[in-house]
């Protein structure tokens, strides 16, 4: 079968508000991504697209794209903000469905705790019951849940997707870069996620530096400018060792957060990196699978 490949807009730098930078155009990214060779994308952040679902879906189909996932983020480890977390989750399920999408990527947020703080052993019963609750409400919409172990959340250590993994029924956003830089090794998390990978985040990154968001010894945005991601096969990871261990039917989604800080010329710049990282995985792909 024919891998199913999808790009990201923050691979292109859009994270909203420019923050990181420059946020280039929508047209720009949505065009430069049909052009390198794709036919999906991530719906990005809110401000990316429309938040009317129906006219993104107008949007994408313009470009000859497909939206696959979408991400929603919300504090579910206290019980007095579950209802308006599963509300933000209907919400963005409704949006992400209307747009022809499928998997929901879920980031718990910490919600008042302060960097590198960990819950304690009631708030992490509250998470994981949280988390099941997502995972109740995707399915009956006809949705998969991607739990997305991410720096700055609450799930961003091994300790901390090996406690989940064991607790809590939900899917998994399987990304490369952000396990890695947990220190947790691919084969294990596979082990214990077994059938639950709903989603692939495939990047590379300088891993010491990923090490060191996790160890909060450098902000992620700092990270960020100073390009802990990089193109496929420019980083530390072995992709071609981990990608085997994956199922070929998974949507691998091709991610490298990154800031824009000088508008590049047409066609150059993220869309070089994403071109190059394109043509990697699709090696990769065909070594692996054939």
């Amino acid at each position: 079968m024919e891998p199913r490949l999808a790009a990201t807009p923050i691979t292109w730098g859009f994270v909203g508000n420019n923050r990181w930078g420059i946020d280039l155009p929508q047209q720009r990214i949505l065009s430069e991504m049909s052009e390198i060779g794709f036919n999906a994308t991530e719906v990005g952040v809110p401000g990316f697209l429309p938040a009317d679902g129906v006219e993104g879906k107008k949007i994408l189909n313009e470009y000859r794209l497909r939206a696959v996932s979408g991400p929603v983020s919300f504090v579910i480890h206290k019980k007095e903000s579950r209802r308006d977390a599963l509300e933000s989750v209907r919400k963005a399920g409704q949006r992400l469905l209307a747009m022809g999408g499928e998997v929901l990527i879920t980031v718990p947020k910490p919600g008042g705790l302060q960097s590198g703080e960990r819950l304690e052993e009631d708030g992490w019963k509250e998470l994981c019951d949280g988390l099941d609750a997502v995972e109740d409400l995707c399915r009956s919409m006809g949705l998969r849940q991607a739990l997305h172990p991410h720096v700055g959340s609450l799930v961003e250590t091994k300790e901390d997707m090996q406690l989940v993994m064991e607790t809590s029924s939900c899917g998994w956003c399987f990304d490369t870069a952000h396990i890695a830089s947990g220190d947790l090794d691919p084969g294990d998390f596979l082990k214990l996620a077994g059938d639950r990978v709903s989603l692939v985040h495939i990047k590379d990154l300088n891993l010491d530096l990923g090490r060191k968001m996790v160890q909060h010894e450098i902000e992620f945005d700092a990270a960020i400018a100073h390009r802990v991601f990089v193109p496929l096969g420019e980083g530390d990871l072995d992709l071609a060792g981990i990608i085997p261990l994956l199922p070929q039917e998974v949507w691998w989604v091709l991610e490298q957060d990154q800031a824009i800080t000088e508008f590049p010329e047409a066609g150059t710049g993220p869309a070089d990196d994403a071109a190059s990282s394109l043509q990697v995985l699709k090696d990769l792909l065909n070594t692996a699978y054939g």
